[in-house]
């Protein structure tokens, strides 16, 4: 026994640790018990890395309140050293963390073990999670949202901008009854009455529960009368917007609060809360629009930031030139007016293909069925089949018997606008657009002719716009009744206001061009029109106006013409009409849809003519 203790005292001798281990043979060091604790933590468990600690409760609330704080982020860690002093230790740790929306970061970090129960554990510190933490001080991110380009009209001029809008809602701290409080707000503002109660009793005590977001002029109309409504709060923002509700709006779009799947579709791009494009060019371009937010990562005490660990710099919005006319634009907007129905009306300038305005009817509807719809075109597309028969030989002058029917195929065909002519001239059968004239014609064309001739005026064509638009279709007739229905713009035959603007911009410019809605794509044009052709469909449009469907434009200033249509859809006995009218007058072509319309001389042509005045008093149309 006296070897054995004469041995132990000089192993003591030696050195402490190396005693300790000679004594615990076999037992894990500091590397060992730091080893599973980075593991843990850097595949997500934050409470198996907690359990690994002198203090499991308040590591596992801070590593979880951090990893929240970086957004749910990743983190990666690499041990570097590890040193021991007999009963302590110190690790070294690279820190790798991947924050969404911001990407890597990294540091190093430093932790302390100590022994606790014969064995190693981590001595907690915050400071380990980041060295500049402690019992208060939590990681955090900040978004700095970037400021959204504007929309811009052909001149360069903001069409759609930040404007002043009021926020309006209860302050839930400031309503006692809160039926009574939503009853009083709903009579001054449109309020969703069920569904805004049940947001304001399940909000926080000091909650602002929006309603309504107004715009300027539309918050100082009711103004006043909110300052009776208990709780009513009015919070003043901004929001990219046009100069009106219903200025292009199916077009431009709208902004608001992104969706669970539109943040997943821009990929980190957006976070909660951001406004991204709901519609139109604004969602569409949404990348090139919105920008990029700026992103920090910071310390925060109480959930305030204090100080900025990593900068990431946002990118702000670009703007979007368009070749839209605000003139010309208001001008559409007045035409159509406050029509509830489904209506559009497309401007175009004949010389460059430009869109110069697109308006749609009901104003809410986010369906921009001026250049998506597709409707059979009727009447309007007798322009196309006169351009036929013009190749094809026929004169205006010859005459051309208008019955009030005509039986083709064992298909009965009738007037719609204007009266039974009798033999007249082909020019008075255009003017009054006599259906039984130009289905009497239908064997005098080849069967493709038609398709031939639809494609100069660009129905056919493929249309590049940078925003969804329908494509014409002319197909050939099946049958005899089905190219006597075509002679008028029916059977299969489809177009879009949009495209049937391009039709009369045909005749107005002696080709066609390629609509173009965005200022720097490029220009594409179609063969010329023979200039006898197109003289004489010039004539014949003038006369619709002068003599014909379109005397609604009889009174607008400078030469117009035009040509109007009334087109069968569905089935039924008779069958519902939509009403269309189309129409140049120096360098703008328009064409304007209504459905369900009944007669395109009597309802399409008086907005057509109210356009031309409304672009006139814009001074936007010379």
């Amino acid at each position: 026994m006296a070897g054995v203790a004469a041995l132990l005292a000089a192993l003591i001798a030696v050195g402490g640790a190396a005693a300790w281990l000679l004594l615990r043979p076999g037992e894990p060091g500091a590397r060992e018990a730091a080893e599973p604790f980075v593991a843990a933590w850097s595949r997500g468990d934050d409470r198996g890395a907690a359990r690994l600690t002198d203090d499991p409760r308040l590591a596992a609330e801070d590593l979880a309140a951090n990893r929240r704080g970086l957004d749910g982020a990743t983190v990666r860690l690499r041990l570097l050293d590890v040193t021991e002093r007999e009963d302590s230790a110190r690790a070294r740790v690279e820190v790798a963390w991947q924050v969404p929306g911001i990407g890597r970061w990294s540091y190093r970090s430093a932790m302390s073990l100590r022994r606790v129960d014969d064995r190693w554990a981590i001595a907690w510190s915050p400071k380990i999670v980041h060295p500049s933490l402690d019992e208060i001080r939590r990681l955090g991110t900040t978004r700095d949202p970037a400021r959204r380009g504007n929309v811009l009209d052909r001149n360069g001029v903001a069409i759609v901008r930040p404007r002043t809008v009021y926020r309006v809602g209860l302050a839930r701290d400031k309503v006692r009854d809160v039926g009574a409080s939503v009853a009083s707000l709903a009579a001054v503002v449109d309020v969703d009455v069920r569904p805004f109660t049940r947001a304001v009793r399940g909000a926080g005590p000091k909650q602002f529960v929006e309603a309504i977001t107004l715009r300027e002029p539309d918050y100082r109309r009711v103004e006043d009368q909110l300052d009776g409504v208990p709780g009513a709060l009015a919070v003043r923002a901004e929001a990219p917007l046009a100069e009106t509700r219903s200025f292009a709006r199916a077009l431009l779009g709208t902004v608001g609060p992104a969706t669970a799947e539109q943040l997943e579709r821009l990929a980190g791009e957006r976070g909660p809360g951001d406004e991204v494009g709901q519609s139109g060019l604004q969602a569409r371009y949404e990348r090139r629009l919105g920008g990029t937010a700026g992103r920090s990562i910071v310390i925060r005490v109480e959930g305030v930031p204090t100080e900025t660990l990593l900068e990431r710099r946002g990118r702000a919005g670009r703007p979007l030139r368009t070749t839209l006319d605000a003139g010309v634009q208001r001008a559409a907007e007045s035409a159509l007016g406050g029509r509830a129905g489904e209506a559009a009306l497309v401007a175009v300038q004949p010389s460059t293909g430009d869109v110069l305005a697109v308006a749609n009817r009901p104003v809410d509807s986010a369906y921009d069925r001026a250049l998506e719809g597709r409707y059979p075109p009727g009447s309007t597309f007798k322009v196309v089949t006169t351009a036929a028969l013009l190749r094809d030989g026929l004169s205006p002058d010859e005459v051309v018997d208008c019955p009030q029917t005509i039986a083709v195929g064992g298909r009965s065909f009738k007037n719609f606008e204007g009266n039974a002519q009798g033999p007249v001239p082909f020019a008075q059968d255009f003017a009054q657009s006599c259906n039984t004239a130009f289905v009497s014609l239908t064997e005098r064309l080849p069967a493709d002719a038609l398709g031939q001739a639809a494609r100069d005026f660009g129905l056919g064509e493929s249309l590049r716009l940078g925003m969804p638009a329908a494509e014409a279709e002319v197909p050939p007739g099946r049958d005899l009744v089905a190219r006597a229905a075509a002679m008028i713009g029916q059977d299969r035959i489809l177009a879009s206001p949009l495209a049937m603007a391009g039709v009369p911009a045909t005749v107005a410019a002696g080709r066609w061009r390629a609509p173009r809605l965005l200022a720097g794509d490029p220009r594409r044009a179609g063969a010329r029109l023979d200039a006898t052709e197109r003289d004489t469909l010039r004539e014949l449009m003038r006369s619709v106006v002068t003599e014909g469907t379109g005397t609604a434009l009889a009174s607008v200033p400078g030469s117009v013409g035009g040509k109007s249509g009334t087109a069968e859809y569905g089935g039924g006995d008779p069958p519902p009409t939509h009403a269309w009218f189309i129409a140049y007058r120096d360098d703008v072509a328009i064409a304007v849809l209504v459905e369900n319309g009944r007669s395109g001389g009597a309802v399409a042509a008086p907005i057509a003519a109210r356009f031309f005045a409304a672009c006139d008093a814009e001074g936007a149309c010379g």
